[in-house]
Parts: C-alpha cells; structure tokens; sequence
C-alpha cells in the first residue's frame, strides 16, 4: 500500500467556505488572469487593424484555453513545468534491492523443497500402511 496518499476532509461550512474560496483561486489563477491577459495583450497587439476587431473576456478565456491545449497537445509527452525531482536509485541500493531478492528466491526454494520432502514421506507412509493393510487382510483370509 502506497503510504504517500493525501485525504483531503472537509468538516462543516467553514470546510466548505474553504473548499470554495481554494476552487475559485484556482480558476481565477489558471483560467480568468491568463485570458484575461491573451484579451489585453490581442486587443493591444490589433488596435489599429482593420482585419482583426478586440475580444472580450469570454474570447480571451477561449483564446487562452487554445494556447493551452495546442502546448498540451505539442508537448511530446514532456513536461514544461515539473515539480518535485526523479530520484534514481543509487549503486549501493540496487544492490540491496538485488540481494534480497536473491535470498527471498533461494528461501522459496527452501521451503518448495521441505514441502515436496514432507509431501514424499506422506507418500511412503501411505504406500507402506497401504501394503501392512494387504498383508493383514491376506492372513485374516488364510
């Protein structure tokens, strides 16, 4: 089991008043400023064309969501922003690794062996209580 999982709880109206304050963060942050900014920045860079007429902010919120899904779709499966470091793991432990795997392997072996051991001594007494049984069913016979 994964140790690293976060649980988000929300208790009461204040948990809520939160969780609402956090979303609208998030989209005023990630949506509204950078359209607002594509708007401003599409409005300033045609205001004197006569073949491109000013957006509005619902326009600049769509002109932002095109830039940010053609990024998305360009990107070739890397990030362009990454959080948090890739950790390799290091000489000493692969070894480690390796080395408990070789011994977790040889203690399977062990016990494959012990079992298929007590499996044929079970067969003998079987077999031999089996040819007792014989022998005194021959002479109640006789």
């Amino acid at each position: 089991m994964n140790k690293n999982y976060r649980i988000i709880t929300i208790n009461g109206v204040r948990g809520i008043i939160t969780a609402a304050f956090v979303i609208c963060g998030l989209i005023a942050g990630f949506i509204i400023s950078p359209g607002w900014g594509c708007m401003k920045l599409w409005n300033f860079a045609f205001h004197q064309s006569n073949y491109f007429s000013e957006i509005n902010m619902y326009q600049g919120i769509l002109l932002w969501a095109i830039i940010a899904l053609s990024l998305y779709a360009l990107n070739n499966k890397r990030p362009l922003i990454g959080f948090g470091t890739c950790q390799g793991l290091s000489k000493e432990q692969i070894k480690d690794i390796m080395e408990r795997a070789r011994t977790s392997q040889l203690n399977q072996l062990k016990e494959f062996e012990i079992m298929s051991k007590k499996i044929e001594n079970s067969d003998n007494e079987v077999k031999t209580s089996d040819v007792e049984d014989l022998k005194e069913k021959k002479e109640m016979r006789n």
